[in-house]
């Protein structure tokens, strides 16, 4: 995909920088996609358009935080294209249970420079305490994510969460659990799913 394509397709500003980021981390993935299985077979000629430009529409709704973590990072979607996009001054916080995935988020973050923590463990564990935003995308259903998710987003914290086409039914399971503010975005990248925004959630 050129440059051009994706600014697009997005209808943001991708600056050169970034492409040139963008295009080494598609490079590693694809690399490191033969040996330790970070994407299916199938889905490695449609890595721009399925997976990183459908990372990148997050960005406009994360780009005012200052410290951002990404729940089950796997192959760094959306944590690690969000990262190319951004400047110096935010800090992405991967975390992913899976230490070969953890390598690999490592070795592209230390390649490309980018303002990036990996945490090889699982999000019950982590104790970070001041986020601004949490980002997952194909990591569980949302009343899990919330859940996973809730010691953060009951105060100042907004997730981010990249949905599928069944967002609709997990919405209304999440709503049987909890109470949320929620804004429901149509990305450019994908016409099946949205980004959901949720933040000052409580227990039913």
């Amino acid at each position: 995909m050129k440059r051009e394509e994706l600014v697009d397709a997005l209808r943001m500003d991708v600056s050169r920088e970034t492409f040139e980021r963008l295009t080494r981390y598609h490079d590693l993935l694809l690399k490191w996609s033969k040996t330790h299985n970070l994407i299916g077979p199938r889905e490695r000629d449609e890595v721009w358009r399925r997976h990183i430009l459908d990372s990148l529409s997050v960005w406009p709704h994360v780009a005012s935080g200052s410290v951002i973590m990404d729940i089950g990072s796997g192959a760094g979607l959306p944590g690690l294209v969000l990262a190319c996009q951004s400047d110096a001054d935010k800090e992405f916080v991967l975390v992913e249970s899976n230490a070969k995935r953890c390598a690999f988020l490592r070795l592209v973050a230390r390649e490309l420079d980018l303002p990036v923590t990996v945490e090889n463990d699982r999000v019950e564990n982590v104790s970070r305490e001041t986020l601004s935003h949490i980002t997952a995308r194909a990591v569980a259903d949302l009343s899990t994510l919330i859940r996973l998710s809730e010691k953060w987003l009951e105060n100042s914290t907004i997730g981010v969460f990249l949905k599928g086409r069944n967002w609709k039914y997990e919405l209304t399971e999440s709503q049987r659990y909890w109470i949320f503010n929620m804004e429901i975005v149509e990305p450019e990248s994908d016409s099946d799913g949205v980004i959901l925004k949720v933040s000052e959630v409580r227990r039913v």
